[in-house]
């Protein structure tokens, strides 16, 4: 690469892009909408635990599988959807600063 190249993409770095308005929108609503789809996991476990008699420990210890794979897959799909959900909203920026 030539210097002149490498001076004009420094350049670049220097003054952000703005973002489109249509991305910044969809960003926000998507990330407002997997956020409340990781609280309502989290609720969701909340209310399993409430429900069943037993602990954690004890279903671990009565090897209920099932039991252990739904209340991972639950948690699992709360911290993502939530995580992803927080990352969107951060994007939802008028300018890009990356």
């Amino acid at each position: 690469m030539t210097k002149a190249h490498d001076k004009a993409h420094e350049a670049s770095k220097e003054h952000p892009a703005r973002r489109p308005r249509a991305e910044i929108d969809r960003n926000f609503l998507l990330g407002d909408v997997f956020i409340k789809t990781g609280a309502a996991c989290g609720v969701a476990l909340l209310l399993i635990a409430a429900y069943t008699p037993f602990t954690l420990q004890g279903a671990i210890e009565s090897r209920m599988y099932d039991y252990l794979a739904v209340v991972g897959g639950f948690a699992a799909l709360g911290v993502l959807s939530y995580l992803l959900g927080r990352h969107l909203r951060h994007e939802a920026t008028h300018w890009d600063f990356d």
